[in-house]
């Protein structure tokens, strides 16, 4: 097992124990599969048995206290959606194992599934330049969210992004101006019940697709009951756009997307909500469609996607990725 320098040995002895008692017998090999970034980092797990090419569990490990307590969260959501939804939408939903305490260390091992996710095609050549393949990855994500929307949970509060972007850039000279806008799409978007459970990470790289169908959406710490739908489908918009230059070098034209050039950060985003091209419609009618469904006009979608910045400004547990957002909401506001 490689990558897991920043777990102890106690850790490791436990993560191949939690599998060794889950799995028998059998052989096992452990892959660490994704280790986070951010600074509480997650590392992920997977433990396949008897030479398989599917694993048989995932296992997510915390690397600091406040990342075990993520850890925690998410074992204790996919429970209750378990106790909401016992086919757990389609068997798309990760059920817990067993969530094990190896001191202030808190090991999540559930079931895996099968699949690859959303951002390995979208990292191939030319997939996003064709607009066939970038419409399927959106109508099979929205697919997805209605079937989750239609759980029966309890609603929430709307969130209020405007006072907690406040209170975390209350020093940056952005914060003021992106306030005050946040405030005011909140205002123009709000719904009096949040009828759906929310996922709160929503994006390629936490959807699985398996035999063109979605077969498993992993990663649900920052996930809701009862939180509003529309959010889920704005943020897979948002990430989806944010990459669309990735690969194209600087001042050149981007591979299927007339008018787009490759430049600054956050540009794809910007090429979203202004261009005139086959992506911009998408966009529009995908977040559109989302609005319509809880009665909202579909028209909104700009302030949609504009209020997601905000939120992302608010959760991102990376400060810049956080600062870049605050400050692309002010710019395209102001």
């Amino acid at each position: 097992m490689t990558g897991v320098t920043l777990m102890g040995a106690n850790v490791q002895k436990s993560i191949r124990s939690l599998a060794r008692d889950h799995l028998g017998g059998r052989k096992i090999r452990l892959v660490v599969l994704a280790m986070s970034k951010d600074e509480n980092p997650k590392a992920l797990v997977l433990v396949f048995a008897d030479g398989g090419d599917q694993p048989s569990l995932a296992i997510k490990v915390g690397l600091t206290a406040a990342a075990s307590a993520a850890v925690r969260k998410e074992a204790q959501f996919l429970s209750v959606v378990a106790q909401v939804d016992p086919g757990r939408v389609n068997g798309t939903v990760p059920r817990v194992v067993e969530l094990r305490e190896v001191g202030s260390t808190a090991l999540l091992a559930m079931t895996a599934h099968p699949g690859t996710p959303l951002s390995v095609d979208y990292h191939r050549w030319g997939h996003t330049s064709r607009a066939e393949r970038v419409a399927e990855d959106f109508w099979l994500s929205a697919g997805w969210l209605v079937a989750v929307a239609a759980l029966p949970v309890v609603p929430v509060l709307a969130c209020g992004w405007a006072d907690k972007l406040s209170l975390r850039w209350a020093d940056h000279g952005a914060c003021a101006a992106a306030s005050a806008v946040t405030e005011a799409l909140e205002q123009r978007l709000l719904i009096e019940r949040a009828p759906g459970l929310m996922h709160g990470d929503f994006w390629c790289g936490n959807v699985l697709r398996a035999e063109g169908r979605i077969s498993g959406v992993v990663d649900w710490e920052h996930a809701l009951l009862g939180g509003d739908p529309l959010r889920d489908r704005v943020r897979f918009a948002l990430a989806y756009s944010l990459y669309l230059d990735r690969h194209t070098p600087p001042a050149t034209p981007v591979r299927g997307h007339p008018g787009f050039r490759a430049n600054a950060w956050g540009d794809g985003i910007r090429y979203a909500l202004g261009g005139q091209g086959w992506y911009s419609a998408l966009v529009r009618e995908y977040v559109g469609a989302g609005l319509a469904s809880t009665g909202r006009s579909a028209q909104a979608w700009r302030d949609a996607l504009l209020l997601g910045l905000s939120e992302i400004a608010v959760l991102s547990d990376q400060d810049d990725f956080a600062r870049r957002h605050l400050e692309l909401l002010a710019e395209l506001t102001s």
